[in-house]
């Protein structure tokens, strides 16, 4: 099952751009050194899960700016450990000059190095020895942390005040702008786990097109950061609440965060037999109203028929496989997201290709091409567990390890290298049993190859070619982007946010 912290890192990585620091003194020339350092729990599902460090420093006309973060995930029986560090260097008045980023999920180590010059950004990131550099426009008149945080103190703390700031936070979007929509609210009491005081509530929006990130939080006087809140679907809220070093440091236990996301169903559904469900989604009394269920995406085996009542009918049919009667022309430049190499899918490593070769055993065919993949990578990944982060196709290749996601990335990059354009869906799936459990929907990613003009469902991770319709997509995506933020924003508001119930089930037998 797809693991819910793909979510919950790329809302830290935009929450690290956005939320500020205490300066004591003016805040357009800040003394020379080191004059902001603060410190957070992170607080998920009624415990602790980690904590952050921010710092400001000045360095002659430049202020760098520096974010970590680490998080203990418990996820059913097993831990998984997360960290990131961001950097930005960004001159006095806040103009960006460089950036960087190092995320470490379980074994996976990635790390991302750009600088900004001419109206262009150049970024290259880096993993396993193998780097991919990218050049793109840089969005005019954009910010950064400092130059963010330098706005907010100019613009003042004065409730109702309003204005939007166009941000560079490569974590959510690498080729534009991320508007950043700021509202000041009331200097009122805000109060969690036993943390009690008063602030300015200030909300920062952070919207793209790929979806959003909300963090509301409460300040001094002079910008210093008390309390902040965002979305954690299903889990009630993410809660960084300021600290002591010694306070942020101290050990504790993770609370569980993936048993609590599964979606019960009255009924056993029989998948194998399985050729059409009907589904209707209604969003949850008081969390709903952010599923956005309307706009689920429609595939070439998913319909959406949308209700006045605000509840959506998901019809998900079986695609008949039809091996040797490709009829449509491959489009190669229309489909090149999926065919080019990304962080995610590293077309280029020499690991990858070979694997890849040795996968497609000869076949030419799309359809026994694509079946001879899925089943290499059901068995190429032996240990198949839930304490991997969301591992690479380079890593996966390498380590043999992970769940649903490292078995759909894995696939999609030996298709693309095969020829074949390949995305992946996440979504939820059906399971008659998981854990103690039974007959539950939990969060999934599989992979979609283009085949004859559709894109068609290939699941290595619940060892299917010809998938049954138990799977309702909730995004899909190239991962042509941020890996993380790419493809988890379209889930942010929709985890833990929806009930499910199965209208009709139509099988091969009846029709």
């Amino acid at each position: 099952m797809i693991r819910r912290f793909t979510c919950i890192v790329a809302a830290l990585a935009a929450a690290g751009s956005f939320v500020p620091a205490a300066i004591a003194a003016d805040p357009p020339n800040p003394p020379q050194g080191r004059f902001s350092d603060d410190w957070v729990q992170v607080y998920m599902a009624g415990g602790k899960v980690g904590y952050g460090h921010s710092t400001m420093t000045r360095e002659g006309d430049h202020v760098r700016t520096s974010n970590d973060i680490v998080l203990k995930l418990g996820r059913a029986d097993a831990r998984v450990s997360i960290s990131m560090e961001q950097f930005t260097l960004e001159t006095i008045d806040g103009t960006p000059l460089e950036f960087g980023s190092n995320l470490e999920a379980s074994t996976m180590k990635t790390k991302t190095r750009g600088t900004i010059k001419d109206g262009k950004v150049s970024m290259t990131t880096s993993q396993f020895g193998m780097d991919q550099t990218k050049t793109l426009d840089f969005p005019k008149g954009a910010v950064m942390a400092w130059g963010q945080f330098r706005e907010m103190v100019r613009r003042g703390f004065e409730p109702g005040t309003k204005y939007t700031l166009s941000t560079f936070t490569p974590e959510i979007r690498e080729d534009g702008p991320v508007e950043a929509h700021t509202e000041v609210g009331p200097w009122e009491p805000f109060e969690f786990n036993g943390h009690k005081g008063k602030g300015h509530r200030v909300t920062v929006k952070m919207e793209s097109p790929i979806g959003e990130v909300e963090m509301t939080s409460w300040l001094s006087r002079d910008g210093e950061p008390l309390l902040a809140r965002m979305p954690a679907p299903g889990l009630g809220d993410m809660v960084l609440v300021a600290s002591t070093e010694k306070e942020a440091l101290e050990e504790y236990i993770p609370p569980e965060i993936f048993m609590t996301t599964t979606i019960p169903v009255k009924k056993r559904i029989p998948y194998k037999q399985a050729d059409r469900i009907t589904y209707k989604l209604r969003g949850k009394p008081g969390v709903g109203d952010q599923a956005d269920l309307a706009s689920l995406p429609e595939t070439d085996s998913q319909k959406i028929v949308r209700r006045a009542d605000g509840s959506v009918d998901v019809i998900v049919s079986r695609l008949p496989r039809k091996p040797g009667t490709e009829t449509v022309r491959l489009d190669r430049k229309a489909l090149a997201d999926y065919l080019d190499a990304n962080l995610m899918i590293n077309t280029k490593d020499p690991e990858l290709i070979k694997l890849a070769h040795k996968a497609a055993g000869g076949a030419k065919d799309p359809y026994a091409l694509a079946d001879n993949l899925r089943k290499f990578v059901t068995d190429y990944v032996r240990h198949k567990d839930l304490n991997v982060g969301f591992a690479t196709a380079s890593e996966v290749c390498r380590t043999r390890e992970g769940d649903c996601s490292e078995h759909g990335v894995l696939l999609a990059a030996l298709g693309r290298i095969n020829g074949l354009p390949s995305r992946v869906a996440a979504g939820i799936a059906y399971v008659p049993v998981f854990g103690n459990q039974s007959d539950i929907f939990g969060y999934h990613m599989w992979t979609q190859f283009w085949i004859d003009g559709k894109w068609v469902d290939y699941d290595a991770a619940l060892r299917e070619s010809d998938c049954s319709p138990i799977r309702i997509t909730l995004a899909v995506s190239s991962l042509k982007s941020s890996g993380l933020a790419d493809l988890s924003l379209p889930l942010l508001n929709r985890i833990g946010a929806f009930d499910l119930e199965v209208v009709d089930i139509q099988t091969r037998d009846n029709g």
